[in-house]
């Protein structure tokens, strides 16, 4: 009876990740025919250096698809990660199943990359 006790304290104590909020940290981004491009300004010395060195643009763009288009337009500060999990649900049906794995999978990409970060909502 103990052991069950404290499995069950061990999961009340822990965070549920459809809860989190994300949040952009990526501001410069617009949409071309229904879709996101993110917009890369390499202003650092280190990128100016490796832009002289191989040839490359000061600006780049990232074009996401209709998936992702649709995650980084509903986050907005306020929808959890299940809120989007649904919006994706109601606007691609079965096209985007299993939806909670591949959104996560999804949001920590964007938050290795440093596009994003999570507050942890109403826990």
């Amino acid at each position: 009876m103990k052991i069950f006790t404290k499995n069950k304290e061990k999961y009340k104590n822990d965070d549920n990740f459809l809860l989190y909020v994300p949040k952009k940290k990526h501001n410069t981004w617009e949409t071309k025919k229904g879709k996101v491009v993110l917009i890369f300004h390499h202003t650092k010395r280190v990128e100016k250096f490796a832009r002289w060195l191989v040839n490359k643009p000061t600006v780049s763009d990232v074009e996401l698809d209709n998936l992702g288009s649709k995650v980084w337009m509903s986050i907005d500060g306020k929808n959890t990660v299940y809120d989007i999990g649904v919006i994706l649900e109601q606007t691609f049906g079965e096209k985007c199943s299993p939806t909670y794995d591949r959104l996560t999978m999804y949001l920590r990409y964007l938050v290795k990359k440093g596009w994003i970060s999570f507050d942890k909502g109403n826990q």
